[in-house]
């Protein structure tokens, strides 16, 4: 086997697995605690919301926007990573209003 072979190999052996660098592990400070969690980059921003909304039992009702410091990541339909996040975030989530 030449070094050439060897990456082949390997990825051959990662089949269905994504490397580290495809993921963002993010912290999220919100109403009901904090939420810790790890998305592909390519996860759209609304996916996220939905997600830690059920896992901290939050009010489906109500609006949520996500901010990475003073930055709100709008829209909601783009990807984790066209923000230009860091692989390792504390996040906040924010409930914006109430669907009553």
């Amino acid at each position: 086997m030449t070094k050439h072979d060897k990456p082949t190999q390997g990825a051959k052996n990662n089949k269905g697995k994504k490397p580290p660098d495809d993921d963002i592990h993010l912290e999220v400070a919100t109403p009901n605690g904090v939420y810790r969690g790890v998305f592909p980059k390519t996860t759209k921003v609304k996916e996220v919301i939905v997600t830690i909304v059920e896992d901290r039992d939050l009010e489906d009702g109500d609006s949520f926007q996500l901010f990475f410091g003073e930055i709100v990541l709008e829209p909601v339909e783009r990807p984790l990573v066209s923000f230009g996040l860091p692989a390792n975030v504390l996040l906040t989530l924010v409930a914006t209003g109430s669907g009553v």
